[in-house]
């Protein structure tokens, strides 16, 4: 499987933009311009196994009336090559470009561009793209990394796939959570080649943030253990968006400006359906707050804004105290800072 180097031989009338704004730069000169326009195009060499060689030729149409004579090409990859096969195109036939990429040290989605520059200056360069996706030849897909963002009290479980990409099979031997609130099952979907990992949080993990090790051992020589780093962030039943309500340094002579002295704290019941926060107030004698309904029986927007006519120099100092329906939640704090320029 993937034992070989990919090697394809494409004509194209076109060049490639680097980016979709060089893209659209070329088409619209294309409609107008008189120095050789082309379409676009790029070659996918879909997935490869990490260190296979990737190799592909891209032709390119010189329109012009005169020969083309190639100066440079250059890549945006330390990993890529770019090679001219011919130095001078005549006009009205094809240019070649090799384009070649060691992929040792890659992982995951790449798109290298070449970029084909002439000695005639008003010739436009040309860009080819060569992109496709480069795996571990062991695989954690999608991703090595698990996130849970949830609330305390729910169980969520997430499912990563190992897969072998080596020519001899592929067996687990074990997979542990260095946290016990990341629990880890492991489950065979084809013997030696693809398995299911299971992975949960434990409904009792507290509000905040946490993280988890997840180690899978394997038989492979080369790939005896595999990590997988897990994170929780856990919110309360009745969460506030803001921890603290922080302005940091405020000029006073823009305090009249839309959103410098203004902070915006959400509070939500997790499937509140009768929640209300019945009263906001702080401390700091230069702050207006307000409270307005969100989303019915679930969430409400408490405003926090410096008047500017009572705001002296100097720093912030306070509290906000938020008062809710809930019996378990009947006052939320949230400390306020800044500082006043």
């Amino acid at each position: 499987m993937f034992d070989k180097p990919i090697s394809v031989t494409v004509t194209v009338l076109a060049a490639l933009g680097a980016v979709a704004a060089a893209m659209l730069a070329l088409r619209s000169r294309a409609s107008s311009g008189d120095r050789g326009a082309v379409r676009t195009t790029a070659y996918d060499f879909g997935v490869v196994v990490q260190g296979q060689p990737v190799e592909h030729v891209f032709s390119f149409r010189n329109e012009r009336g005169t020969p083309l004579a190639v100066d440079t090409v250059v890549t945006s990859y330390a990993a890529a090559a770019a090679t001219a096969l011919d130095s001078v195109v005549p006009a009205g036939a094809d240019g070649r470009v090799r384009v070649s990429l060691s992929t040792k040290y890659m992982k995951g989605q790449v798109n290298a561009f070449a970029k084909v520059r002439f000695r005639d200056e008003g010739a436009r360069p040309v860009w080819v793209q060569l992109r496709g996706r480069v795996v571990a030849p062991v695989e954690i897909a999608p991703r090595e990394r698990v996130y849970f963002f949830t609330v305390k009290g729910e169980g969520p479980h997430q499912e990563v796939l190992v897969i072998n990409h080596q020519d001899r099979p592929l067996a687990l031997l074990g997979a542990a959570s260095d946290n016990a609130n990341f629990q880890v099952r492991t489950e065979t979907l084809e013997a030696g080649q693809r398995y299911r990992l299971t992975l949960a949080l434990d409904p009792a993990t507290p509000p905040g943030r946490d993280s988890a090790i997840i180690t899978v051992r394997t038989d492979s020589p080369e790939y005896r253990t595999l990590t997988i780093l897990g994170r929780a962030f856990v919110d309360d039943i009745v969460s506030t968006s803001l921890s603290k309500i922080d302005f940091s340094q405020v000029s006073y002579d823009h305090l009249d400006m839309q959103g410098v002295g203004d902070k915006i704290v959400l509070v939500r019941k997790y499937r509140g359906t009768d929640f209300q926060v019945l009263k906001a107030t702080t401390d700091v004698p230069c702050i207006d707050v307000e409270v307005v309904p969100q989303k019915r029986g679930e969430s409400f927007l408490v405003n926090v804004s410096i008047v500017k006519r009572r705001a002296p120099h100097g720093d912030i100092r306070g509290t906000l105290r938020i008062e809710t329906n809930d019996p378990a939640f009947r006052e939320l704090t949230l400390p306020i800072t800044g500082r006043i320029m």
